[in-house]
């Protein structure tokens, strides 16, 4: 297989450096502007490119250190010191980021060092009393750990590193330096707790569950473990393990603050939100909410279940107070955002985003659903997707679940992969989804139509969460495409086009022509026929016009447009049961050119109304809106339908024109 040719770097001979320095000049003025993402995406994305370059390095710390991103700060700094181990204020650095980070052994080590090498640094006393505050810090730990002293130290240099890597997504060093720790102390629950952990992000979800059983094993009541289990179980598609998990979990009391946090991750999971709010109470009976370190996740995962129980003002109040405590905290600022859009555009709330749900190797597996060129492929892509849930089962539990609640990028995700696929468990999701409160109108109209399309919805009416109300909806089991019905010459094709344009500049007699001309090369097209007789409609030649489209009907009775231009001749008239008796087969078509779906629903809209039946008009609208959102006449009659007094029928303006 041939490689993508790559860009070529903006890089001019002689010039080297520059690139890289002025857009670490541009990151800097980003940042002097509060601009912080976008220079944070300058400069990763530098970093990615250009790696090891001291530079951009040091405006990362800088960026790092001011938005109080502590983990990658402390990475980048570790980063730097290898780059520059010669120069003192950076290995102060990095023993500061260790403070920042909780890691006094390794800031010891790390300011000892830098006293070694430069006794006379200018901070040299600051750092001396450092020292001091970090040996007393020492000395608890070596007593709380009971071994050695250097076993002491040994333990817990290998606890804050592998936290460290934990929080940097250094996995594989995470691992090794747990692992490292457990043939110390092969009991170490919180080393087992954090090895679970990184199983997991290493996509070994097995591996996560059997060292969790583990913890448990030991320590039964370890609401570390129970909530982690529960996770597992719950995103390795084990629905009713990881419930009967969560009320183990939910039973358990605790004075700490991350066993109320770990209670409300893991039932946000399984979406008990009254679970979650009871874990949110329970901190705050405990004391825990009134501290100033109160951790801003609690608040978030609380405004997720208050807003999914309907509680939509106390639900901002926790975000806010979420962002109080951490106003970079993306997860509240983004809900709090959506949560402002209509009730219909609503994504939110959604508790985690999409990569706390599937495993980093379920998103490399997706790659092939991505090539560029097969991205039009269907019989492909259905079959990349049906290989996908073949080689990740657990995702087809998970599917209902992200289209629950997850965020839009999770949603999007499972929708696409219910379409592709199209197993049944994947159009049971979609029916449910449809028939749910939860996401934006727009996707579970979309998920109601290829559930409909299944045959998961008895024919009739259907109850909806439209625009923050239920309303009933019309739902048939049809595809819409957008392909040619009828070819032509070119030469014709190009007569139909401009004829088409003629009319609509309000050019009928030319139009007239060139539909004329095209019908002696193609005399039995039944398009051309059709909108010639929309000129004679035009010019007020509505008899001939009339023979025109009952010769096309009798000729094909499936042609759609003849079939609804008669039908709209009889609304006309009062003839309501002969325009009924000419729509009603339409109803049980499979499939329609997106022209032939509007010029028919127009059709029966209008006869509903003649029949005084509004409400079934407006079920009519709203799944014309669901199945083709772009049409201009939606405007038109959802003006025409909101009008509380409704003056006297127009006269039907009949859809002569076929689109070609």
């Amino acid at each position: 297989m041939s490689k993508k040719k790559r860009r070529p770097d903006l890089q001019l001979k002689g010039f080297g450096s520059q690139p890289v320095l002025v857009n670490v000049s541009k990151a800097e003025a980003m940042m002097r502007r509060g601009q912080w993402k976008q220079a944070r995406e300058v400069l990763e994305s530098l970093d990615e490119k250009y790696p090891n370059r001291a530079e951009v390095l040091a405006a990362l710390a800088t960026l790092y250190h001011i938005i109080q991103d502590s983990p990658q700060y402390q990475l980048v700094c570790s980063r730097l010191s290898q780059l520059k181990p010669d120069d003192p204020d950076v290995t102060l650095m990095l023993a500061g980021a260790y403070v920042a980070n909780l890691r006094p052994i390794l800031a010891l080590r790390t300011f000892q060092q830098l006293l070694s090498r430069w006794p006379n640094h200018h901070r040299a006393n600051e750092i001396r009393d450092t020292i001091v505050q970090l040996e007393e810090t020492k000395s608890q730990i070596i007593a709380e750990v009971g071994l050695s002293v250097e076993e002491s130290l040994e333990v817990a240099v290998l606890h804050e590193t592998a936290q460290s890597c934990i929080e940097q997504g250094q996995y594989v060093e995470g691992r090794q330096a747990l692992e490292a720790l457990l043939r110390i102390r092969p009991d170490s629950i919180p080393d087992l707790n954090n090895l679970s952990l990184i199983y997991f992000l290493e996509s070994d979800l097995e591996q996560a569950i059997a060292t969790a059983q583990q913890v448990l094993d030991l320590d039964p009541n370890n609401i570390h473990a129970l909530s982690n289990l529960t996770r597992y179980r719950c995103l390795n598609g084990q629905l009713e393990e990881a419930k009967m998990l969560a009320e183990r979990l939910k039973a358990l009391e605790s004075e700490h603050q991350d066993s109320w946090i770990k209670k409300a991750e893991a039932l946000s999971f399984l979406g008990d939100d009254q679970g979650v709010l009871d874990a949110f109470q329970g901190a705050q009976q405990a004391g825990v909410s009134d501290s100033a370190e109160m951790n801003p996740l609690l608040y978030h995962l609380a405004g997720v279940a208050a807003m999914r129980l309907r509680q939509d003002k106390q639900a901002r109040q926790y975000w806010q107070q979420a962002l109080k405590l951490d106003s970079r905290f993306e997860l509240a600022q983004e809900n709090l955002d959506d949560s402002q859009q209509l009730m219909g555009q609503r994504h939110a709330p959604w508790p985690f985003n999409l990569n706390s749900w599937i495993t980093p190797q379920a998103f490399l597996d997706l790659a092939p659903l991505h090539e560029p060129e097969r991205i039009t492929d269907e019989t492909f892509l259905r079959e990349s997707a049906q290989h996908y849930l073949q080689q990740h089962p657990e995702i087809v539990a998970l599917v209902p679940l992200l289209l629950d609640r997850g965020d839009a990028k999770a949603r999007q995700f499972a929708l696409t992969l219910a379409l592709l696929a199209n197993t049944p468990e994947m159009q049971i999701a979609l029916r449910d989804f449809a028939l749910s409160q939860r996401g934006p109108d727009q996707l579970r109209q979309q998920a109601a139509q290829i559930a409909s399309q299944a045959g998961l919805f008895a024919p009739g009416l259907v109850r909806m969460w439209l625009e923050g109300e239920w309303r009933e909806l019309m739902l048939l089991g049809f595809e819409i495409h957008d392909e040619q019905t009828q070819p032509h010459q070119p030469r014709v094709q190009k007569l139909a086009r401009d004829a088409v344009m003629a009319v609509k500049q309000g050019k009928v007699e030319k139009s007239q022509q060139l539909l004329k001309q095209a019908l002696k090369i193609e005399p039995n097209a039944s398009d051309l026929r059709y909108n010639l007789a929309g000129t004679y409609e035009r010019q007020g030649r509505s008899e001939e016009a009339l023979e025109i489209v009952q010769q096309l009907h009798q000729q094909d009775p499936d042609y759609v447009f003849a079939r609804v231009g008669l039908a709209n001749s009889h609304i006309k008239k009062g003839e309501l049961d002969e325009a009924q008796a000419l729509l009603q087969p339409l109803a049980s078509r499979k499939r329609f050119h997106y022209s032939e779906f509007d010029a028919f629903c127009h059709a029966q809209i209008e006869l509903y109304l003649a029949q005084k039946n509004q409400d079934a008009a407006r079920s009519w609208l709203n799944m014309w809106a669901m199945t083709n959102p772009d049409t201009p006449a939606l405007d038109y009659w959802r003006r025409r339908l909101d009008k509380e007094k409704r003056q006297k029928q127009v006269s039907t303006e009949r859809v002569w024109t076929q689109m070609t």
